[in-house]
């Protein structure tokens, strides 16, 4: 009787034992016996050293993204001093070329009004010239007295003091 009483004891803890276990080896997941099984055949601690190097990996990760956040931050700022350098750099050549545009515009003012000036004192020059041919026939033909004659020749002078003096 006491053999069948333990061969019956036996029976039923291998069957318990045997329906309790879990593949997953999840403790909640069997019950009483589930979690004796779980104790006695170190599920317990497999599934904490488990879940222990998944937390590590997900820190790790954590970590290696925290790492990689704060080079893309400073590649980021990188850029963004580069970006700002370049445009002071542009802003200081727009101002020089609008310099060099005022200048090209007094320059054009200036060459207008000097092509206006060395277009009076061109005609002023010829005009002269003409002049002079005419007081040069005049006195060839004789056409002239020495009073007349010296006061052309002072109105000739006259009028080329004045063309020197524009």
């Amino acid at each position: 009787m006491a053999f069948t009483r333990g061969y019956a004891g036996i029976l039923s803890l291998l069957l318990l034992g045997g329906c309790a276990a879990d593949p997953t080896n999840d403790p909640h997941g069997g019950g009483f016996f589930g979690g004796v099984h779980g104790l006695a055949a170190g599920d317990y601690e497999t599934r904490q050293q488990g879940l222990q190097e998944q937390r590590d990996d997900s820190l790790n990760q954590l970590r290696a993204l925290r790492e990689e956040g704060a080079y893309l931050e400073s590649e980021r700022q990188m850029k963004a001093d580069e970006v700002a350098e370049q445009r002071r750099q542009l802003a200081s050549l727009k101002a020089r070329n609008r310099a060099l545009a005022k200048r090209v515009d007094q320059l054009k003012r200036s060459k207008s009004a000097t092509d206006q000036r060395t277009a009076e004192l061109q005609r002023k020059q010829q005009q002269l010239n003409r002049d002079i041919q005419e007081f040069e026939v005049q006195l060839d033909k004789g056409q002239l007295t020495t009073a007349q004659a010296n006061s052309k020749r002072l109105s000739l002078e006259r009028q080329y003091d004045a063309i020197k003096n524009l």
